[in-house]
């Protein structure tokens, strides 16, 4: 690495750290002036609501980092341009694509870096706010890791289950409904007031079965029918369904293929799976599309290369919130959706890149 790259290296990073924490502070204040009288209300101790903003700011630098990454390279990179040190150095011989080698690189390593945070420390600290919020601060009763109520499951792609309550010390459920559709229409019920795990299998007790065929409902009634084809087993009912944002890649690829085992529609996690790893790449595209912007010399100031940065960043998560719900719809392919912002905006840096000025 030359002299010159370390500057521009030690200028981006300056730039970058004071770009996240200027955000993270205004994430922080704006969230706490909302939620102040929340936390009043409720007595939070000054202890809590600092332990639970602590958690709070990985997911902050993980969502911000993209818009970060541009501002760093535009302040860096304008300001080398405003003070001819860009011309001076393709003066010198060296060509615009070696100047932004450094950036790049740069840019590359923290998409990966931002990866590896995004897989291990934002899942896990989400839900350790989220805990802290509920139970402790807003002193909800936990949930026993051994019962559950009001759960709701799709056994396969044509059998949907209804549990009021499970009890895990005696793998037993009260109040279960099992509903089986053609398509969407529900052609059989059955609906049982007790069922228990007997002999690796599914024991339902005074069960009422119902069969719709056109205008007439046949009821049947019985004492005890096993339940052989279910695809669950009692543990699978104590887990917590957590949202994507919740899991890492690892648990949600676990999760999609658990459920493409029982015949369920997984298109919207598997569009989720992919957005996992096209997110963090959104800062290397960034940088990728900024870099010839920023080098152009012009007489704006700071607040029009804030404005640019947020303008552009906006009509990039625009494209990935488009991706995401054209995928979630199946227009797109799942990778497809997930990958069009990073797509289109690498597409559009790379013409830039090309066709600028060396």
């Amino acid at each position: 690495m030359t002299l010159l790259d370390r500057y521009l290296v030690r200028k981006f990073l300056i730039n970058l750290l004071f770009s996240i924490s200027a955000f993270v502070i205004i994430f922080l204040v704006v969230d706490l002036i909302e939620n102040l009288d929340k936390f009043i209300d409720r007595d939070a101790r000054v202890s809590q609501v600092l332990i639970y903003y602590i958690y709070y700011i990985p997911y902050i630098i993980n969502l911000t980092l993209p818009v970060a990454m541009l501002l760093a390279c535009l302040f860096s990179l304008g300001s080398m341009s405003q003070h001819n040190e860009i011309v001076a150095q393709k003066s010198a011989g060296i060509s615009l694509y070696r100047i932004f080698a450094p950036v790049f690189v740069l840019a590359f390593l923290i998409s990966i870096l931002a990866g590896f945070f995004n897989e291990f420390v934002v899942p896990w600290t989400n839900q350790a706010r989220l805990d802290l919020y509920r139970y402790d601060i807003q002193k909800n009763p936990r949930t026993s890791g051994s019962r559950r109520n009001n759960i709701y499951l799709q056994d396969t792609a044509d059998r949907k289950i209804a549990i009021a309550f499970f009890d895990g010390n005696k793998n037993e459920a009260k109040k279960v409904s099992l509903q089986f559709f053609k398509g969407r229409k529900l052609i059989r019920r059955m609906d049982a007031e007790k069922m228990r795990w007997v002999n690796e299998q599914w024991q339902l007790i005074n069960v009422t079965e119902r069969i719709f065929a056109d205008s007439t409902v046949t009821v049947n009634k019985s004492a005890e029918i096993i339940q052989a084809d279910l695809n669950f087993k009692p543990f699978n009912l104590l887990e917590l369904q957590k949202q994507p944002e919740e899991m890492s890649f690892l648990e949600l690829r676990k999760f999609i293929l658990e459920m493409t085992q029982i015949g369920a529609e997984v298109r919207k996690w598997i569009v989720e799976l992919y957005l996992k790893i096209s997110y963090p790449f959104a800062n290397f595209i960034i940088v990728l599309f900024g870099a010839p912007i920023a080098a152009r010399k012009r007489r704006s100031g700071t607040a029009v290369g804030i404005g640019i940065s947020l303008l552009v960043c906006f009509i990039y998560f625009l494209f990935i919130r488009m991706g995401q719900v054209l995928g979630h719809q199946g227009s797109l392919e799942p990778w497809l959706g997930a990958w069009l912002g990073n797509i289109i905006f690498g597409a559009t840096g790379i013409y830039t890149l090309v066709f600028a000025r060396k």
